[in-house]
């Protein structure tokens, strides 16, 4: 038996994977789908005056949320650096990026996912497998590169369809400037 999945896929690449497979092995692909739809999230954005605006709009929502979350930043340096004014303010939090000592970014993942921590702040390599259904805040510090890494990002959270999870995205006029440029 041959199995393929995935979870965001556009139809094209579906019918490419479905090609190779019929070209390469004489094997038919059947196709089972479903809905995308992620009745359960709620998308906010807000903006920010400032970075110190910016910073307290996100203390409040974690404040307001006594649930696991997750905060995506751009920059790597930024995990740490926010991950560390998080836990000097009280509310303890782990940094994960792609450029840690395995070991460590298998420590920071492994207290999220037991609950030893409740917040992860995290560039977009945090994710990859990543699956606790209770997450019910997701953070975008910074704003993402696409609208597919987005929803992906953002779909981290609320893995439990019964839990209603929020999805915000905070953001300056200075951080448009920089994403744009």
């Amino acid at each position: 038996p041959v199995s393929c999945f995935t979870a965001t896929a556009k139809q094209k690449v579906v019918q490419d994977i479905c090609d190779y497979f019929k070209q390469t092995l004489n094997l038919n692909l059947q196709l089972f789908a479903s809905t995308a739809s992620r009745t359960n999230l709620r998308y906010s954005v807000i903006h920010a005056d400032t970075d110190e605006d910016k910073y307290a709009k996100l203390r409040s929502l974690i404040a307001e949320s006594n649930c696991p979350t997750i905060v995506y930043v751009s920059r790597t340096k930024r995990t740490r650096l926010l991950a560390g004014k998080l836990t000097r303010d009280g509310y303890m939090a782990l940094p994960f990026n792609g450029q840690m000592d395995a070991d460590e970014k298998i420590a920071n993942q492994e207290a999220f996912m037991t609950d030893r921590v409740r917040i992860i702040v995290a560039t977009s390599a945090f994710g990859m497998g990543v699956d606790k259904s209770d997450v019910g805040l997701v953070v975008h510090y910074d704003i993402s590169d696409s609208l597919e890494n987005y929803v992906q990002e953002a779909g981290r959270a609320g893995r439990d369809p019964h839990l209603e999870a929020r999805c915000f995205v905070l953001y300056s006029d200075a951080d448009l400037d920089k994403h744009f440029i």
